[in-house]
């Protein structure tokens, strides 16, 4: 055999190694773009299939009105992991807004109290960003330990019994009962939300430099970015959405629970770092946890038609939330792997 065809011979060995190289680049780049997006699509033909009722407007409008809390929580949270950190207590951020709200109203009324709740929510913020900047604690073991105090603070206010909001406060109970045509008002107060939410996340000097403090603090510090003021901020925007859910639901339920908000927390985390692999980001952002989010309540509402008992919904959680960490970190491997808290 010659030296040319030996060449010859090497070179298309070469010319074919790189071309299936290429190729499962290619499918591998599609998949982390486009492969949350479309397992979400294939489920919701799946339940569409097993179910004639799923794929109905009416349907996807009560799953949107079903996910409102969880979607103000998620998105919220979203901004303390950009940051990089955690809040455990959102959920009862949640339950602490309703109770002031429903306190509030005979008071002073619905507008006033509205704004107190909120208030207070942010307040809540504040302090858990004081104390993992300033007081240089964990973000868990912070708001682990604000989840307790706020979930002894509702009992004590409450006695363990719901606050009933009078009937009569017509305006208030719109605010999560009343329609605009066949839509539920407070879905679109939910897309007004997250839309200036996005806006501010991708627009704006805060979502940047919040983002620059998440991915590597260090160097926002030495770049002249004042990073434990950005990481309150994340902080409080992530009260001050919780305190919106708080009063949403109250206007809803037209009542506050004691412990109305808890479950909120898994299914934020959950929703977070599922939407962190949409169009493979490999970081949160806020429509992925909007998607993530509508996938969750997707498949819970599916489930529900199908006929799968409550056990294998709170099991799809656990799974999904397992999946999410584990598909961001697929899209994140090349990273050290440095944070174990």
């Amino acid at each position: 055999m010659s030296i040319s065809t030996t060449t010859a011979k090497a070179e298309a060995n070469s010319m074919q190694a790189n071309a299936t190289s290429k190729g499962r680049a290619t499918v591998l780049n599609f998949f982390r773009r486009w492969g949350t997006i479309a397992v979400i699509i294939l489920t919701c033909a799946g339940f569409a299939l097993a179910s004639p009722y799923f794929f109905t407007p009416s349907n996807f409008n009560n799953i949107l009105f079903s996910m409102i809390v969880s979607c103000l929580v998620s998105v919220g949270l979203t901004f303390v992991v950009i940051g990089g950190s955690f809040d455990l207590s959102v959920g009862l951020t949640v339950t602490t807004s309703s109770i002031v709200t429903a306190f509030m109203i005979p008071l002073v009324g619905p507008w006033l109290a509205i704004l107190v709740a909120l208030f207070a929510a942010c307040c809540i913020g504040l302090v858990n960003g004081l104390l993992v900047t300033y007081g240089r604690l964990s973000g868990i073991v912070v708001t682990l330990g604000i989840m307790f105090v706020l979930g002894g603070i509702n009992i004590f206010l409450t006695d363990g019994y719901q606050i009933a909001v009078d009937y009569q406060q017509e305006a208030f109970r719109y605010i999560g009962q009343g329609k605009v045509g066949f839509v539920a008002f407070p879905v679109i107060i939910l897309l007004v939300v997250v839309a200036i939410m996005h806006i501010v996340s991708t627009k704006t000097k805060a979502g940047h430099y919040i983002t620059a403090v998440g991915d590597n603090p260090m160097a926002a510090f030495y770049s002249g970015v004042k990073v434990y003021n950005w990481v309150i901020l994340a902080f409080v925007l992530a009260a001050l959405m919780a305190g919106v859910g708080g009063v949403i639901l109250t206007s809803v339920s037209s009542s506050a629970q004691p412990v109305g908000g808890e479950g909120y927390l898994l299914e934020a985390f959950a929703a977070v770092f599922l939407g962190a692999t949409v169009l493979g980001k490999g970081k949160p952002h806020i429509f992925g946890t909007l998607l993530g989010v509508f996938f969750i309540y997707m498949v819970n509402s599916g489930m529900n038609m199908v006929g799968f008992p409550f056990a294998a919904r709170q099991l799809f959680s656990g799974m999904i939330l397992i999946l999410g960490v584990g598909a961001n970190a697929m899209l994140n491997r090349e990273e050290i792997h440095l944070k174990f808290i």
